[in-house]
């Protein structure tokens, strides 16, 4: 059913970035596009990693919720950041015998344009996928202590510490002033170090941002505004989030902090917030991509992004500055490649109406958002389509051929664009993830709600 959408052109892709920076074709890195977890092995051969300790993921309570983390995290992640990714190699995993993700992975790369798919493979587990990378370097997404450090485009020690907030929080660069706990250069035993946590969140006046130090997708990310709210996060923190890292830190890991904790003021006059997506070249120049905005509930959960591409070369100018002072430093701490930063413009800074950007977060990988920075052409050129979104994942009760069906119209005109999804045939259920392009911000929305009715 993939032949009703029409052969996508991406503006660029992220090996198009790499030719450009001087990357021939024999030296072109293959992307390995899975998120990790420290929770829970995904399966025998794919273990979870006890190195490099991450918060990005509630920790599954039963098998269907393990088999939902690996449809996510080696599924349709995966197609999410293989999209972007242009005719470079790709390496993939096989899990429990099932295929499905091979033909799914196939029918979500099958509407790009045929110079732009990548060139994709499948392992079974880490020692196969050693093998099969065995001739070139790998870009991961975040690093795993089971892949080769020499193989890696970016060591993967630096890559840990670059996506950690006390990263950020002692780089230097326009941040809101924040106040690092580290826990990991104190003696005593997990119990003794939550209390010194719990004292230390109860020393600050509210409202406070609170952070974990490698959370993702808003996962790990506290907004604290009252009393209630602050026993809730010391109460999250002392039974599960911080209890699980401290006991998992250990002598091959301490000097990553992965405990620490991040205490930061809160931006009260913030007009916006944009997920800016650009790639670092190797002499520390950069290559903007695309500003888009974050879409947040209440409970501050990512729902997922939208993009406005009329505004797109004035956002440009409004933070081009900060990008190029974020490229260089990352590249003066030995990164290259995609990366993203989360920044604020900030109104009413020293009595001036000005907008000031104020960096909240670096995403030091290929963005969630990413894919929409690169179809200003598909939707905004071709097709007077201004506005656009990428879904959160959603669930749905159907396959993607009913899926299709349901929207054919949409598809075959451009305005959807299915870039993951998953059948799970022993749940009987489907996720997916989204792009939708709209004329204009009503258009975007009624579309939104109507792909939005059909999950269950």
């Amino acid at each position: 059913m993939s032949s009703i959408a029409p052969g996508i052109a991406l503006d660029t892709t992220l090996a198009d970035l790499y030719r450009a920076d001087g990357v021939s074709e024999i030296d072109m890195p293959t992307l390995l596009p899975c998120y990790w977890c420290s929770d829970v092995d995904y399966q025998e051969g794919i273990p979870k990693t006890s190195k490099y300790l991450y918060q990005g993921t509630p920790v599954p309570q039963n098998t269907d919720e393990v088999r939902a983390l690996v449809i996510q995290c080696l599924s349709l992640e995966c197609q999410r950041f293989l999209f972007a990714a242009g005719d470079m190699k790709a390496v993939l995993f096989d899990w429990s015998g099932d295929r499905n993700n091979r033909l799914e992975v196939a029918e979500s790369l099958g509407v790009l344009c045929e110079t732009q798919q990548p060139k994709t493979c499948f392992a079974s587990d880490l020692e196969d996928l050693e093998h099969k990378t065995s001739s070139s370097k790998v870009a991961v997404v975040v690093p795993h202590e089971g892949l080769f450090a020499g193989q890696q485009v970016v060591h993967p020690d630096v890559l840990y510490t670059l996506l950690s907030k006390r990263c950020l929080a002692l780089s230097g660069l326009l941040t809101p002033r924040s106040i690092v706990l580290d826990l990991d250069d104190l003696d005593g035993s997990v119990d003794q170090k939550l209390a010194l946590a719990s004292s230390w969140i109860r020393c600050f006046m509210l409202p406070r941002v609170f952070k974990t130090q490698q959370g993702m997708s808003s996962i790990g990310t506290f907004t604290v505004r009252n009393e209630q709210e602050r026993s809730d996060l010391i109460e999250c923190l002392s039974s599960s989030i911080l209890r699980r890292t401290l006991a998992s830190v250990t002598p091959a890991n301490k000097y990553l902090y992965p405990s620490t904790l991040v205490s930061q003021e809160m931006i009260s006059q913030a007009e916006d917030c944009f997920a800016v997506s650009f790639f670092v070249k190797r002499n520390g120049e950069c290559v903007f991509l695309g500003a888009c905005r974050q879409d947040m509930s209440e409970s501050n959960d990512w729902l997922g992004a939208s993009i406005n591409y009329l505004k797109q070369k004035r956002l440009r100018r409004n933070l081009w500055g900060t990008i190029t002072k974020v490229s260089s430093f990352l590249t003066l701490k030995g990164y290259y490649g995609p990366a993203g930063a989360d920044i604020i413009l900030e109104g009413g800074v020293n009595g001036r109406n000005i907008l000031q950007p104020t960096v909240v977060d670096l995403n030091v990988r290929m963005m969630g958002s990413l894919n929409l920075c690169l179809l200003k052409g598909h939707f905004s050129r071709q097709r007077n389509l201004h506005e656009a979104c990428i879904t959160q994942r959603l669930k749905f009760s159907f396959t993607r051929d009913q899926f299709q069906n349901l929207l054919s119209k949409e598809i075959s005109l451009g305005k959807v664009i299915i870039v993951a999804w998953y059948y799970d045939r022993h749940m009987q259920h489907s996720w997916g993830t989204m792009i939708l392009g709209g004329a204009d911000a009503g258009c975007l929305e009624d579309l939104y709600n109507r792909v939005k009715a059909l999950s269950s």
